[in-house]
């Protein structure tokens, strides 16, 4: 199922998956996150191991969005990383794949420490009681 959005956007991103350009590469992987399904999984999944950091946050980005529990364990690094676009990316799967919020981009090293150990901690706490909820997009507890 596509997700709410423009057709044409989702089909036109992964067309663009492959191409050459980093940019509309990581740009591409964030669109079919955010309005593919899991069957966009297996088309995602390589991106992790991209040459470009911009693309790999951008593939996490995406698999968490579409229920990839390991995905979600590797955004928590960029949580705190130097560039606040990748903790704002990180940041926005995890909090629109749990409706949570553990702490926002903070400009400071030691508040993106403390919102990295806050996202890490629930989630080992938590993920074996998980499941993915395809309809509404989001971890929930699971029964």
């Amino acid at each position: 199922m596509i997700g709410k959005g423009n057709p044409r956007e989702y089909e036109r991103a992964l067309s663009e998956l492959s191409l050459r350009d980093p940019v509309r590469r990581a740009s591409a992987a964030a669109t079919v996150g955010v309005f593919g399904s899991d069957k966009d999984v297996p088309r995602l999944k390589p991106l992790v191991s991209d040459e470009s950091e911009a693309v790999r946050v951008a593939a996490l980005y995406a698999l968490a969005l579409l229920g990839e529990k390991s995905a979600v364990e590797k955004l928590f690094p960029f949580v705190g990383h130097t560039r606040e676009q990748y903790r704002k990316l990180a940041l926005t799967a995890l909090e629109g794949a749990t409706r949570l919020n553990h702490g926002g981009p903070h400009g400071d090293e030691e508040a993106c420490k403390k919102a990295q150990e806050a996202w890490k901690g629930w989630w080992d706490t938590n993920k074996a009681n998980l499941a993915w909820d395809k309809q509404k997009k989001q971890w929930a507890p699971k029964g």
